[in-house]
This record gives structure tokens, sequence and C-alpha cells, in this order.
């Protein structure tokens, strides 16, 4: 028995109104997401999401994996990013505008610590460390240049300079460790749903790590990271080796900054124990050690976080971090 014709159009139409309808859902939710992140809730992974169609693109350069587009403008976790015609990320207009022509080269390379995830261009601690140095050093400032760019690790920053800051000559370069510097290089996502919709990165980026450790302890997960077979771990002290022995042939000062992870930083709390194979490393390859965990007060450190739910260094940490560097025996030019 064949069913009517007039109740297979009412079924063909139920069937089809259902479909529009969850069309129109996923785009109003996909508009309000967007909308909510950028102007109010500052959602961490739709912010990334859109710092890495605005701001970032895929490199076809050796080790890169990713770079920052030349000239870019972009409002993230409500603070403006800039970046040069180099893709480095601007300072301030009040901090660029005491440059001048021929004077020292600075260059900080680093992962979104450095970049200055969610701080204001002069909050950054390479711009709050130029003006440090350009009010403290007898013979005049340095131009610092912000090299950091976020999800890099340290294989990704020393094909960076290699790319982008070796041809600028830089007289001191200080590279900003972060504790997940020994992760492996990302690989970037293809998915054109993934690139266009900030809803199916979220959605995406919270599956994926409702099966990982990183969620549910990040410390079990920094820890495996330092595994001494794994291949960040490996790949980074091989990055470390070979930047030094560059740093050292182009007659650039070279400087470690130990930047804590701010659940506890003091003495890089839970951490220390894997911040010390760092300085061993670091040493060997022949950077300068710099540890501004001593200047955090004890316990928590959430008051120096960029939001409640987003551990990234506030202004404030910044600074800590800024002062530190500036105590180098490389800030006005010394060997």
């Amino acid at each position: 028995m064949t069913a009517r014709p007039g109740r297979a159009r009412r079924s063909a139409a139920a069937l089809a109104l259902a479909a529009l309808s969850a069309l129109l859902a996923l785009a109003a939710a996909e508009g309000l997401l967007r909308l909510a992140s950028k102007h109010s809730l500052h959602v961490l992974d739709v912010e990334m999401w859109r710092y890495a169609r605005l701001v970032k693109r895929p490199s076809a350069a050796p080790g890169l994996v990713e770079d920052h587009r030349p000239e870019a403008d972009a409002l993230l976790m409500g603070v403006r990013v800039r970046t040069d015609a180099r893709g480095f990320r601007r300072a301030d207009p009040a901090t660029a505008a005491r440059r001048r022509p021929g004077e020292r080269v600075v260059a900080a390379l680093g992962d979104s610590l450095t970049f200055g995830w969610g701080v204001a261009d002069g909050e950054t601690w390479p711009a709050q460390l130029e003006r440090l140095l350009r009010a403290r050093c007898p013979d005049g400032g340095s131009t610092i240049v912000n090299a950091g760019i976020g999800n890099s690790n340290t294989a990704m920053q020393r094909a960076r300079y290699e790319r982008r800051v070796r041809p600028l000559r830089p007289d001191w370069v200080v590279l900003g460790w972060f504790i997940n510097d020994a992760e492996p290089s990302p690989v970037p996502d293809e998915s054109l749903l993934l690139r266009h919709s900030a809803l199916a990165g979220l959605l995406s980026t919270r599956l994926r790590q409702g099966g990982e450790v990183q969620l549910r302890d990040f410390r079990a997960y920094y820890g495996a990271l330092y595994g001494e077979e794994q291949p960040g771990w490996r790949a980074a002290r091989e990055a470390l080796r070979a930047l030094g022995a560059r740093l050292k042939d182009d007659g650039a000062a070279a400087t470690l900054l130990l930047l804590p992870e701010l659940h506890e930083p003091r003495a890089f709390g839970p951490f220390a124990a894997i911040y010390a194979r760092v300085v061993a490393e670091g040493r060997a390859a022949g950077f300068e050690l710099i540890d501004p965990s001593a200047a955090f007060p004890p316990g928590p450190g959430d008051r120096y976080w960029v939001s409640p739910t987003d551990a990234h260094p506030a202004a404030a940490a910044q600074r800590l971090f800024a002062d530190a560097a500036a105590r180098s025996r490389h800030a006005c030019g010394g060997s």
C-alpha cells in the first residue's frame, strides 16, 4: 500500500521546515557568538579563532608553520592588535614615536605571552621594556621588535629568527620561554568549515579537549611534555642549541626570559623542576638566564590573568617580565 501524495508532500515540507529552522538557529548562534565574544564575553576559543582568521596566515617557509599578516588590524579580547609591514606586533603610538633611525635593534621572540595576548599594544613586555631602557640607558634607547606569535613553540621561534628577524641584525635577542614551548609544532586545520565558522571552531576545540589530559589536569599535561624522548621537548632542545649557536655567530647577545605559568607563578610553583631543566639547556646553549618569578607573591596568580578564565599574563604580569629583562647585563648594550 503506497502513501498518499498529500501525506508525502506534508512530510517533505515538515522536513524542509525543520532543516530551515536548524540552519537559521545555527546562523543566529554563529552571529551572536561572534558579536558577544568581540564586544563583551571574550570567549577565548572564539577570540583565538578570530586571531587565526584576521591576523595569522599559514606559512610555506620551512619551520614557521604560521606567520602574521602584514598590516593586520583587529580587535581581540577587547584590545586592538596591529602588525607592521613585516608582520610584527606594533607598539603603541607613543612608544613608537620616540624611536630614532639607527638606534640599537632588540628582538623579542616567543609565543602568545610575548606577543601579548589580551593586553593593549603598549602593555606587552617588549613595549614596556623598550620604555624602561629608553629611560635608564645612558647611551639612548633601543627599538624592540615584538616577533612573538601565538601558538608557536621553540622550534618555530628559532625558524622565525632565521626567516624574519635575522635580516634586521638585532644586537640583542630575548627569547620568552613558556612551559608549553615543548609542544610539537601544530598542523594548521584546512577545513573550510572550521576556517569560516566561529561556532564550528568552538565546538571542535571543546570536543577535542574533552578527551585530553590538558583539560582535566594541566599539571599532568605539561609534565608529560618533558619526557626525555618526547618529540616536542627533543625539538625544543635542538632549537635552543641551534639558535644559541646562530646568535653567537651573528654577534647578538642571547637571553632566555623564563615566563612562569600563572596558576602559581612564584618560583615556578609545581613546575620548578621543569624550569630547572630548561635553565640547564639554555645555559648549555649559551643563553643568559633571567627568572622573573620571584617578583610574584606566593599563592595563586589569578590576579595577573587577562580574564577570570584566561591565564595569559595581564599588564601587571607583563610589567614584571619587563622589569626582570631590564636587569639583564645586555639591557643597555653591555656584554
